[in-house]
C-alpha cells in the first residue's frame, strides 16, 4: 500500500513548529505590494534564449519561464515534477522519487535536452541524460526552458531544447534574511531547507542547505518492496564589487541514496540501491572595458557520479571548462563572442567493461542581436572541435517582423548536434569512428501581445535528426555501436500567458508527429498530443491553484501501447503572518492508473504540506 504521513508526521508538526518560531524570533511586518501595480510580463528577463540578458518582450526564440512563486506552489519534489505540467515537455520515469527520469522535448531523443545549473553544463559524459530527479526545487529561483536546437551558444545535446535552472542567488536581492522551509506528505516524504542571505555595500553572499528522505513505493508492478530515496543538497552563491569589476562564485552539490529495480547476483528482478553525487562549481569575473564593450570570464567544474552498492560497478564524469566572452553594444547590434575549452575525464566500470577516457573540446562562437525599425534578428554561428571525431559548424537565425502594435512574425532555422558519448565510443559495443548526431529544425510562428499582461506564442516546426546512433548485435550477441538510425517530428505548438496581481494562468499544447523514418513508427514514450494548464488564483492572505495535464497514448519498447492519462493537481495556500505561511497540495486528485514507462508505476492519489518561514 502506499503511504501516508502519520498523525504526528509533518502535517501535524507544521503548526506547531510555526508557531514555535514566531514566538522566539522577532516580527513586524513586512511592507505590502502595492495592489494597483501587477507585474508587467513583458518586463520578465530571459538570459538562456541568447547567453544575454534579455527581456521576454524582445526574445524570438520559443520560451518557458517557471517562477519561484510558481515553484512554491508547485510544492514538487524535483525538477522532473515542476517541468511535467508544460505540454511539448514529456517525461517517462521509471516509478517515483529519485527514479530514473528522462525528458523529451518536441519528441527528441531523451539525450537530446542540454540541461545547466546557472549556465554550467550537468549533462553527463556517458549514455543517459542529466539526472533531473536530484534537483531540488527549493534550491531554485526560475527555470527557463528554450525549445529547439541551441548548438550556436551551448554545443553538444542541445537539439531539442535547453534546461537552465537558475537557483536561488544574491544578485537581485535586497537586504540580509534567513528562512526555513519543512515539507512532509505520502509515501513517507519529510523535507526540510534553511537559507541565508546576506547583501552588504560591496559583497553578498547565499546559503542554503536541504535534506529529503521518501519512503516510497513499489516502483516495479508485480512487486511489493518499496524504492526509497534520499537527498543532500548545498548550494551557495557570492558576489563581490572590486571597482568596476564583479567577481562571483558558485556552489551546488547534490548526493545521497536511491533504491530502484534492478537485478542481483542471479538475474532476479530485485531491489537494489546506489550512491550518486551531482555538482557544478563556478568563479567568474566581468569587467567593463569601456561603455559599450564587457568582458566576462569564467572557469566552471562539473562532477556526476553513481556508485553501486551491490556490486563494483561506477560511472564518473569530471568536466573542467574554461569560458572567455564579449560583448559589444552598438547602436542597432548586440555582438557577442566567446571561446570555450573544456576538458572531460570519464571513469566507469558497468557488467565489466571499463572505460577511462579523456577527451578536449574547442569552441568558438558569435552572435549579433540586430534590431532596425520593425525588423529584429539574433544569427549565431559557432566551430567546435571535438578529440575523437573533428569539427563541427553549426549556425542559426531567428528573425521576427513587428507586423503591427502587438503581433510579431516570426521565422527561424537552426542546427544542432550530439557528441557521441564515452559509453558509445568505448561501452559495450562501442565504436570509436562513431559520427555525431546531427539536427536541423525550421520553424514559423506569431507572438501576440494583449497589453502588458498577457501573451499568446504559436509555432509551427519542423525537426530532423539524421546519424543516431544504435546498437546492432549478431545472433552470437556481438555488437556494435552505428550510426543508422534518423527521425523526423513536425508538429504546432501553442501556449498563452496572464501574470496580474491576483490571476496567473499558462496553458500551453502540442500536436506533433515524431516518427521513426526508417519504419515509419511512431517514436517511443512520446505523445503525439497534449495539452496543460496552470491557473491560480490570489484572493488577500490566501492563494489556490490547480494544475491539469492530459496526454495522449503512446508506444513503449516490445509493441506495448501505454494509454493516455489527464492528471489533476490542487494547491491552496495561507499566509499565517506576513514571515509565516502554509500550503497544502493534492496530487493525481482523481487517483489516476497510469505508465509513463511500461510496467512501473507512477504516484497514485497523494497529499503534501509545506511551512515556509521568512525573516
Amino acid at each position: 500500500m502506499f503511504k501516508l504521513p502519520r498523525r504526528n508526521g509533518a502535517a501535524v508538526v507544521v503548526p506547531a513548529v510555526c508557531a514555535a518560531l514566531l514566538s522566539v524570533l522577532p516580527w513586524s511586518p513586512a511592507s505590502a505590494a502595492d495592489p494597483d501595480a501587477p507585474p508587467t510580463l513583458l518586463d520578465t528577463v530571459v538570459v538562456t534564449a541568447t547567453g544575454q540578458p534579455t527581456a521576454l518582450g524582445d526574445v524570438l526564440a520559443p520560451v518557458q519561464i517557471i517562477t519561484r512563486d510558481q515553484i512554491e506552489l508547485a510544492q514538487a519534489g524535483d525538477l522532473a515534477e515542476l517541468l511535467r505540467f508544460f505540454a511539448g515537455v514529456e517525461l517517462g520515469r521509471n516509478g517515483g522519487p529519485g527514479q530514473v527520469t528522462s525528458v523529451f522535448i518536441r519528441g527528441g531523443e531523451s539525450n537530446h535536452t542540454l540541461v545547466l545549473v546557472d549556465g554550467v553544463r550537468v549533462n553527463p559524459a556517458t549514455s543517459g541524460g542529466a539526472a533531473l530527479q536530484n534537483i531540488a526545487p527549493e534550491s531554485i529561483e526560475r527555470i527557463e526552458v528554450v525549445k529547439g536546437p541551441r548548438a550556436t551558444l551551448y554545443g553538444s545535446d542541445a537539439i531539442g531544447g535547453v534546461i537552465n535552472v537558475i537557483t536561488r542567488g544574491s544578485a537581485a536581492a535586497d537586504g540580509s534574511s534567513v528562512g526555513g522551509t519543512l515539507r512532509g506528505g505520502s509515501f513517507g516524504t519529510i523535507a526540510g531547507a534553511a537559507r541565508g542571505r546576506y547583501n552588504g555595500e560591496r559583497l553578498s553572499a547565499t546559503l542554503q542547505a536541504e535534506h529529503e528522505k521518501v519512503d516510497g513505493f513499489p516502483a516495479l508492478k508485480g512487486f511489493d518492496d518499496d524504492t526509497g530515496y534520499q537527498r543532500d543538497s548545498v548550494n551557495a552563491d557570492a558576489r563581490y564589487q572590486l571597482g568596476a569589476a564583479t567577481l562571483g562564485a558558485r556552489w551546488w552539490d547534490a548526493r545521497g541514496d536511491v533504491e530502484y529495480y534492478g537485478f542481483d547476483a542471479d538475474f532476479n528482478r530485485a531491489v537494489v540501491s546506489q550512491q550518486y553525487r551531482n555538482q557544478t562549481g563556478a568563479l567568474d569575473v566581468t569587467l567593463p572595458l569601456g561603455e559599450r564593450v564587457s568582458s566576462t570570464l569564467q572557469a566552471t567544474r562539473t562532477l556526476d557520479r553513481i556508485d553501486q552498492k551491490q556490486s563494483d560497478d561506477r560511472v564518473e564524469t569530471r568536466r573542467h571548462a574554461l569560458d572567455a566572452a564579449l560583448v559589444y553594444a552598438l547602436d542597432a547590434h548586440r555582438i557577442s563572442t566567446g571561446l570555450n575549452l573544456a576538458r572531460e575525464d570519464v571513469e566507469a566500470l558497468n557488467f565489466g567493461t571499463a572505460i577511462d577516457q579523456r577527451r578536449d573540446i574547442v569552441a568558438l562562437r558569435a552572435q549579433d542581436e540586430w534590431q532596425a525599425g520593425r525588423h529584429r534578428a539574433v544569427i549565431g554561428g559557432s566551430l567546435t572541435d571535438y578529440e575523437g571525431f573533428g569539427g563541427r559548424v553549426d549556425g542559426s537565425l531567428d528573425y521576427g517582423y513587428d507586423w503591427r502594435d502587438g503581433t510579431r512574425l516570426l521565422a527561424s532555422a537552426g542546427t544542432g548536434f550530439r557528441a557521441p558519448d564515452a559509453t558509445d565510443r568505448f561501452g559495450f559495443g562501442g565504436n570509436p569512428d562513431l559520427d555525431p548526431e546531427k539536427a536541423r529544425n525550421y520553424e514559423l510562428g506569431v507572438q501576440q501581445r494583449l497589453g502588458a499582461h498577457q501573451r499568446a506564442d504559436l509555432r509551427v516546426f519542423r525537426s530532423d535528426v539524421d546519424d543516431l546512433i544504435n546498437t546492432l548485435c549478431d545472433a552470437d550477441f556481438n555488437c556494435t555501436s552505428v550510426n543508422v538510425d534518423r527521425y523526423r517530428n513536425t508538429g504546432v505548438e501553442l501556449s498563452y500567458q496572464l501574470t496580474l496581481q491576483q490571476w496567473s494562468a499558462y496553458l500551453s499544447g502540442i500536436h506533433q508527429d515524431p516518427e521513426d523514418r526508417a519504419t515509419g513508427d511512431t517514436l517511443l514514450r512520446r505523445a503525439r498530443r497534449s495539452a496543460a494548464l496552470k491557473l491560480s488564483r490570489r484572493m488577500g492572505r490566501y492563494q489556490a491553484g490547480v494544475d491539469v495535464l492530459a496526454s495522449g497514448a503512446r508506444q513503449d519498447f516490445g509493441g506495448v501501447r501505454l494509454g493516455g492519462y489527464t492528471l489533476l493537481n490542487l494547491t491552496a495556500g495561507a499566509e499565517l503572518t506576513r514571515r509565516c505561511s502554509l500550503q497544502l497540495r493534492v496530487e493525481n486528485l482523481f487517483d489516476k492508473d497510469y505508465e509513463t514507462a511500461d510496467t512501473y508505476r507512477q504516484p497514485e492519489r497523494s497529499y503534501y504540506a509545506t511551512l515556509r518561514y521568512a525573516y
